[in-house]
C-alpha cells in the first residue's frame, strides 16, 4: 500500500518506507508500504488520513533514473496495455510490471514505474502521473493517453500507443541498419589507411632515399601525409574529434545549421529518398494514432509537426493545420505543401470524402513502412559493392604510391 500527496511538484517529494508497529488490518498482520511526502510529518499526516497511525518511517534513497532506453519504455507500455485489456486493475498492473523489472538494464524504468504507481494509488490519472517523466513519455504520448482516458477508452488507447511506439522504433532501427554498415566500413578503411601511412610507408622512405631521383607527385603526397601523422598524430586526431563534436553540437543547438544539413541530406541521391520515406511513415503513423484516439485534427497536426523533426515538414504541417482551422481539408493543405506524393494526397482525399480518414492514414503508414523496408534492402545491396570498390581504390592508391618509384627505377635499370 502506498500514497502520495497531490502536488504539482510531486517529483521533488521524499520517499519513505512505512511499517505498522501494531496490526490494525483484518488480517491481523502489520502492513507496510511506500509513501511520497514533503517531510516526515507530512507522511504521517497522509497515512493518518488512511487510518494508519502507529507506524515506523524510514527514508528511502532513490537513485536518479537517468536515461531509459526507448525499447524498455515500449515494452512497459505493451505490458500495461495487455494487462488493462485483461481487466487487471491499473494499480495492480503497475505493481506486477514493477515486480518483473529485476534486471540492471531496467533499473531506471523501475523507479519510474514505482513513482507512477504511487501517483495512481493516490488518485491521480495515469496521464498526469506519466507527465512527470518526460524522458520516458513525451507530450504526444501523454496528450493521446489523456484523450483516451477522457473518452473512457484507456485500454484501446494504450494498445494504439504501444503499436505506435513499436512501429516508430522499427523505423528507427531500419534507418540505423542502413547507416551503421557503411559507417563501420568507412571507419575500417580510414584505420587501414592511417596504419599504412604510419607504419608501412616509413619503411619505404629509406629505400626512396637511395634512388637519388625525383619521386612521383603521388608518392611525395603520401610521404607528406605520413610525416604529418607521425609528427603531429595526436594533434590531428584531436582536431578531428573536436571538429566532429562541434558539428554535432551545432546540429543540435543551431536551427540554421540543422536546417542546412537536413536540406543537404534530403538532396542526396539514395539517402535523401530513404530519409523522406521514413519521415512520411512517421508522419502518417503519428497522425493515424492521434486521429483514431479522438484527438482533434488541429491538435493532432500540431503534435505531428513536432515529431517530423525536419523543418520543411514541420512548416508544411503547421500550414496544413492553419488551413484546417480556417475550414479547409487536410488533403488540400497537403497538395499545396508539395512535399507529399500525389497518390498519397489522393488517398487522403478519398478517406476524407468517405469518412474513413483514420483507416486511410493507417493504410498509408503501412505502405510507407513497407516501402522503407524495400529501400533499406536495396540500399544494403547497392552499398556493399560500392563500399568495396571505394576501399579497394583507396588501398590501391596507397600501394601504387608506395611501389611506383620502385617500378620506375626497375624500368630504368
Amino acid at each position: 500500500m502506498s500514497a502520495q500527496p497531490k502536488t504539482a511538484h510531486a517529483s521533488r517529494d521524499l520517499v519513505f518506507m512505512w511499517t505498522e508497529t501494531k496490526p490494525t488490518g483484518k488480517s491481523g498482520k502489520c502492513r507496510s508500504g511506500e509513501i511520497r511526502a514533503k517531510s516526515e510529518q507530512h507522511a504521517l499526516f497522509q497515512l493518518s488520513k488512511q487510518g494508519i497511525r502507529q507506524v515506523r518511517l524510514s527514508r528511502q534513497k532513490v537513485a536518479r533514473a537517468g536515461r531509459v532506453s526507448p525499447v524498455v519504455v515500449c515494452a512497459f507500455v505493451r505490458q500495461l496495455a495487455v494487462m488493462i485489456q485483461s481487466a487487471v486493475p491499473l494499480a495492480q498492473a503497475l505493481s506486477l510490471i514493477a515486480g518483473g523489472m529485476n534486471t540492471r538494464a531496467k533499473r531506471g524504468m523501475l523507479e519510474v514505474v514505482r513513482a507512477i504507481r504511487t501517483d495512481v494509488e493516490s488518485g491521480q490519472r495515469l496521464s498526469d502521473a506519466m507527465r512527470k517523466h518526460p524522458r520516458c513519455f513525451d507530450t504526444l504520448f501523454c496528450n493521446t493517453l489523456a484523450a483516451g482516458e477522457h473518452a473512457g477508452e484507456l485500454d484501446t488507447t494504450l494498445e494504439r500507443l504501444a503499436s505506435h511506439m513499436e512501429k516508430s522504433l522499427r523505423i528507427r532501427q531500419k534507418l540505423r541498419k542502413a547507416m551503421v554498415y557503411p559507417g563501420i566500413v568507412i571507419l575500417v578503411a580510414i584505420a587501414v589507411s592511417v596504419g599504412m601511412l604510419t607504419f608501412v610507408l616509413p619503411s619505404f622512405k629509406a629505400v626512396y632515399s637511395q634512388f637519388n631521383a625525383e619521386l612521383p607527385a603521388l608518392t611525395n603526397g603520401l610521404l607528406a601525409a605520413s610525416d604529418l601523422l607521425i609528427d603531429h598524430g595526436p594533434l590531428v586526431f584531436g582536431s578531428v574529434v573536436v571538429a566532429l563534436v562541434t558539428l554535432f553540437k551545432a546540429y543540435r543547438k543551431s536551427p540554421r545549421f540543422k536546417d542546412a544539413c537536413d536540406k543537404l541530406l534530403l538532396k542526396l541521391p539514395v539517402f535523401g529518398e530513404l530519409i523522406r520515406t521514413a519521415v512520411h511513415a512517421r508522419w502518417m503513423r503519428t497522425f493515424s494514432t492521434l486521429s483514431a484516439s479522438g484527438v482533434p485534427i488541429t491538435t493532432a497536426l500540431e503534435s505531428v509537426a513536432q515529431v517530423a523533426r525536419i523543418r520543411i515538414f514541420e512548416e508544411a504541417t503547421m500550414n496544413i493545420r492553419q488551413g484546417v482551422a480556417a475550414g479547409a481539408r487536410v488533403s488540400e493543405g497537403m497538395a499545396e505543401s508539395d512535399i507529399f506524393p500525389p497518390d498519397t494526397v489522393q488517398m487522403i482525399r478519398i478517406g476524407e470524402e468517405s469518412g474513413r480518414l483514420d483507416n486511410m492514414l493507417e493504410r498509408l503508414a503501412n505502405q510507407f513502412e513497407v516501402k522503407l523496408d524495400d529501400q533499406v534492402d536495396t540500399l544494403s545491396t547497392i552499398m556493399e559493392p560500392m563500399i568495396m570498390c571505394v576501399i579497394g581504390g583507396l588501398v590501391g592508391v596507397l600501394i601504387v604510391g608506395m611501389y611506383l618509384p620502385i617500378f620506375k627505377i626497375g624500368g630504368v635499370v
